[in-house]
């Protein structure tokens, strides 16, 4: 699979891969059939839902789902509640068809293919009552919560302890006791303690830099590149740089060249500041620094450069210096001594 990435990287005709792509699905399909393994389709979705993160929180009327699907637009989406009361959200990003000859991928990073999710609803969610927008290559779907049934009023029934079931209530209250003493230092109560763990970190870290280890700034930005998938393609007269950045408007992205010819990408996705009564259920999605580094190359003009963020993916152009004219041949004059 290394091996097929590298032939992508490479800059190999996209329609090639394609046709490589169907072999090895139909050689592996037949394989799995015969040894009873998981079918192909099953392996797709599987891959699919794993690859696509997203957040779920929990209004006091509402549920709503955040999904990042870069690229994509609204009608390229679908969302559907299945008969089991499972919300599906799917969609699909192909390969875009080059319009210029001439065009190779310099680098390959960003996922192509099905975007799958699928939740269960809760039993108090509105399926009549879904809505969905898609902004910035994030999906969110709200489902609303039914409105919680009429209390019945509480029947009082006589009980009659004997001394075994005392005996088991005092030790159901002696138990009880010790959970809560638990669950005082799990919310902090035994702030020392922690304190001193806190300190003993920061002591351990500021070692680390007396021994030359990378600072925190460097780790950070390292991550954050690693974390960013982009694409590169190489066009007659331009270098296109095509990164996906879910969930940031054109404000939040920065776009600059530094002094020894690197464009860096950069941006910045906070989490979003929650009403009163909102709880996260699942936290998929990620946050934090978006960065990407490119050495430019040396026929790149830097003062023509273009950047658009649509549908939470921004596409960098750099234009292509004219190639330098052919120097015409000077003629020496030979004497003859």
């Amino acid at each position: 699979m290394a091996d097929f990435m590298e032939l992508r990287n490479m800059g190999l005709d996209p329609t090639i891969m394609d046709h490589l792509t169907e072999i090895l699905d139909f050689s592996e399909e037949t394989t799995e059939k015969t040894h009873h393994a998981p079918s192909r389709a099953y392996l797709r979705e599987k891959r699919a839902m794993a690859a696509t993160p997203a957040d779920v929180k929990e209004y006091p009327n509402a549920f709503v789902f955040i999904i990042d699907v870069p690229g994509l637009k609204s009608e390229q989406l679908k969302v559907q509640v299945d008969h089991d009361n499972t919300l599906v959200v799917s969609g699909e990003r192909k390969r875009e068809k080059e319009k210029d000859a001439g065009v190779k991928y310099i680098k390959m990073e960003r996922r192509l293919g099905k975007y799958l999710k699928k939740f269960t609803l809760p039993e108090n969610a509105d399926t009549e009552k879904i809505s969905a927008v898609c902004q910035d290559g994030v999906l969110t779907v709200t489902v609303e919560k039914r409105p919680p049934p009429e209390h019945k009023k509480p029947k009082t029934i006589e009980v009659q302890i004997n001394n075994q079931a005392k005996a088991i209530e005092n030790n159901n209250i002696l138990q009880t006791k010790k959970r809560k003493i638990m669950d005082f230092r799990i919310m902090g109560v035994d702030s020392p303690l922690f304190s001193t763990l806190q300190h003993m970190m920061d002591m351990s870290e500021d070692a680390e830099k007396s021994y030359n280890a990378p600072t925190r700034t460097y780790v950070r930005d390292a991550k954050a590149m690693a974390a960013t998938p982009a694409d590169v393609k190489e066009y007659p007269s331009s270098y296109v740089f095509i990164v996906d950045m879910p969930g940031l408007k054109s404000g939040d992205i920065k776009v600059q060249v530094e002094e020894d010819n690197v464009l860096v990408i950069s941006g910045e996705r906070k989490r979003e500041e929650e009403k009163e009564g909102a709880k996260y259920v699942r936290m998929e999605r990620r946050v934090g620094k978006f960065m990407r580094k490119f050495s430019l190359p040396e026929n790149a003009n830097t003062d023509a450069i273009s950047a658009v963020c649509q549908d939470g993916v921004l596409t960098v152009t750099v234009e292509k210096l004219p190639p330098p004219e052919p120097k015409k041949p000077k003629t020496i004059e030979v004497k003859i001594a």
